[in-house]
């Protein structure tokens, strides 16, 4: 999945222009990783960061003091003096992200900082911003021609999810940014793609031959993906009503973890050869045969159309999926996702369960690959208990990335932008990619607008509705 040793040598003269510098996701997650980049030393000596902002250049020290408080709530360190340096780097500008005239004045800016420099700088575009707006700010970049290429200087555009909200919208999104970026130039980004142990599933496949050599519906008997929250939506509810738990997390994060967690090996570990894989493997999954209420099921939490003062929504907080593989190495292995808001207990996890299928006596082992919160990999084996007897009990092998490893583990949000610097797509989806997920939950999509389907009310703090548990236990029982 890429090397991290690019990381230490990044030299490309860039500027990063963020939309959105004032919101949430530029102030929790871009400015804190942008500051660890800096006091590790990997960002390019030559950089800028170009701040937009609607209103006012103030609002920057507003900024500045958000990335403070972030960094101490999350109990990492935080010099005022590398503070003061990343501050430094940042050049605000006050500008309407859907005016076509700010976007002459933002070039004229870019240009400048070209010209201060005495180099071209690479630039790169990240839209922290809402989706409704995608399409007019790309618009306008193109427009202005701040997406040409001249003498190999790159020009990139970083778009966060949701891509679309359906598959005919995710197609008239990516004709739109098509007609202004190329797909090199274009980058998805999934910040579950950028974690450490996510990373790590190809090598762990592929580089491991114990591992490797069962890894098929021989030695497999089912998977599991999920990511479940304790948490609710927390206010954030225009958003969840404009999307749902499967548009939000099923059709973007947990089918791409699928995809790397089943997809054949790639002829090397670069980013063309393992996206041709994914795409491969996702164009091979299929829905089951039965009625889609029996692979399929969604519910909402109680309380929730109080939060969004909505009392006649039905956007589903909570959503499983049963699938299959049209692969001979995967026939019959069942795949459940699963994902769920105000559920009993937190967990982001890929389980792999083996049972010998030439035996069906034989018991079974559990492979836990732990995305969140503890990162790490954890098999669950049968041993002897101590004693004369012969009673067994499972026990547990357990690799954590933060005692295997010395030092710091990037963050997720520390890596794309790495990667974002560095020119390396490996972990961002593709176009294709996209309309394949759409593509797979489609029927459902569909199904459930057209008969009007209610979601299954759940209890805040349950395992979830009844009917996902049930199509859960009749592949994990």
């Amino acid at each position: 999945m890429g090397s991290n040793s690019h990381l230490q040598t990044l030299s490309n003269p860039t500027t990063l222009v963020i939309f959105g510098a004032s919101g949430n996701l530029a102030q929790i997650k871009l400015f804190p990783a942008l500051y660890e980049l800096l006091a590790y030393g990997h960002l390019p000596e030559r950089l800028s960061i170009v701040a937009i902002f609607r209103q006012s250049s103030a609002a920057l020290d507003t900024v500045m003091s958000q990335v403070e408080v972030t960094m101490l709530r999350q109990h990492r360190e935080c010099d005022p003096a590398i503070l003061a340096r990343l501050k430094s780097l940042i050049r605000p500008i006050i500008m309407d992200s859907t005016n076509q005239e700010d976007y002459y004045r933002l070039r004229d800016m870019l240009d400048g900082i070209d010209h201060e420099f005495s180099v071209a700088h690479q630039r790169i575009f990240y839209l922290a911003i809402p989706p409704s707006i995608f399409k007019p700010v790309i618009a306008c970049l193109g427009a202005a021609e701040l997406n040409k290429e001249y003498d190999g200087v790159a020009r990139r555009i970083f778009i966060e999810k949701p891509f679309g909200s359906d598959l005919a919208s995710a197609r008239d999104l990516i004709d739109s940014i098509k007609t202004h970026f190329e797909e090199h130039q274009i980058y998805r980004i999934d910040h579950y793609l950028a974690k450490e142990t996510v990373q790590n599933i190809l090598t762990f496949r592929f580089q491991n031959p114990l591992i490797r050599s069962i890894w098929n519906r021989d030695g497999i008997d089912y998977i599991h993906i999920r990511a479940l929250e304790k948490i609710d939506i927390e206010g954030r509810s225009d958003f969840y009503e404009s999307l749902g738990a499967l548009r939000d997390l099923l059709q973007s994060h947990l089918l791409q973890l699928m995809a790397l967690i089943m997809m054949d090996a790639p002829t090397a570990m670069e980013s063309h050869a393992i996206h041709e894989q994914k795409n491969a493997l996702l164009g091979a999954i299929k829905l089951p045969t039965e009625p889609i209420d029996e692979f399929a099921n969604r519910g909402q939490y109680q309380g929730y159309r109080e939060e969004v003062n909505n009392p006649e929504s039905q956007v589903e907080t909570y959503a499983i999926v049963k699938l299959g593989v049209d692969l001979p190495e995967w026939h019959g292995v069942p795949v459940v996702l699963e994902t769920g808001k105000a559920l009993d207990h937190k967990d982001t996890s890929i389980e792999v369960v083996f049972r010998d299928r030439h035996n069906i006596d034989s018991g079974r082992n559990t492979l836990t690959i732990h995305v969140q919160p503890d990162e790490g990999i954890e098999l669950q084996l049968t041993a002897k208990s101590p004693g004369f007897g012969y009673e067994t009990r499972p026990v547990s092998m357990n690799f954590s990335y933060n005692t295997a490893f010395e030092g710091k583990n990037p963050e997720a949000y520390e890596r794309v932008l790495f990667d974002a610097i560095a020119g390396d797509q490996t972990l961002f989806s593709t176009s294709a990619e996209v309309l394949a997920c759409w593509e797979i939950l489609e029927p459902i999509i569909q199904t459930w607008r057209n008969h009007n389907s209610i979601p299954e009310s759940y209890t805040k703090g349950s395992e979830g509705p009844v009917g996902g548990i049930g199509i859960r236990k009749s592949v994990t029982t």
